[in-house]
C-alpha cells in the first residue's frame, strides 16, 4: 500500500474494479450492500465486507455533504485472497475517526467495526470528498468466514 492509500496489489490477479454510484439517501444503503454481495458471491469475505461496506455508507451519508443531496461511490477491488472495498462521499470538515469512549447512544461505532475486523482501513481527501476504505484478506481454501478464521485461530490448541 502506498501512502496515499491508493490501492497497490501484487503478485495476486486482480479482477478489474467495480463501480457504482448511489444516491446520498439512506434506502440506498441496501443497495450498496447488494453490489457488493453480488461482487462477492462465493469469496470468503463477502459477509464481512457487506458488513462494513454498510458502515462506511452510512457512515458517508450520515456524516459528510453526500447525504444532503449528494452521492456516495462503492469501489470493489477482488484478488485472489483479498478485497479493497473504497466509499468515496462528497467530504466533510470532520474527518473519520474510531470512536473510543464508552458513552451510550447508537452511533459512532461504525469505524471501531471498521478497526476491528478490516485487515487495514484508512481515507484520504477532506471537505469536497473523502475516499475511506479497508481491505479484507483470507487463505487459500478457506470456506468460511473471516470471523470464524479468526475465532479458530485465535482458540486454536
Amino acid at each position: 500500500m502506498r501512502g496515499d492509500g491508493a490501492c497497490v496489489m501484487t503478485g495476486a490477479a486482480v479482477i478489474r474494479p467495480r463501480r457504482r454510484v448511489f444516491p446520498g439517501s439512506d434506502d440506498q444503503v441496501r443497495r450498496a450492500r447488494s453490489f457488493v454481495g453480488q461482487l462477492l458471491g462465493g469469496c470468503p469475505a463477502a459477509d464481512d465486507a457487506i458488513l462494513l461496506t454498510s458502515e462506511l455508507v452510512t457512515n458517508a451519508i450520515t456524516h459528510t455533504e453526500s447525504g444532503q443531496g449528494g452521492k456516495v461511490t462503492v469501489t470493489v477491488y477482488r484478488a485472489d485472497t483479498r478485497v479493497r472495498i473504497e466509499v468515496r462521499d462528497d467530504g466533510s470538515a470532520q474527518v473519520p475517526a474510531v470512536r473510543l469512549d464508552g458513552g451510550a447512544g447508537e452511533s459512532g461505532y461504525g469505524l471501531g467495526l471498521v478497526e476491528l475486523m478490516a485487515h487495514r482501513w484508512g481515507h484520504r481527501g477532506g471537505r469536497h470528498n473523502r475516499i475511506v476504505w479497508f481491505t479484507l484478506e483470507w487463505k487459500t481454501g478457506w470456506s468460511g468466514t473471516l470471523g470464524q478464521l479468526r475465532y479458530e485461530i485465535g482458540h486454536s490448541t
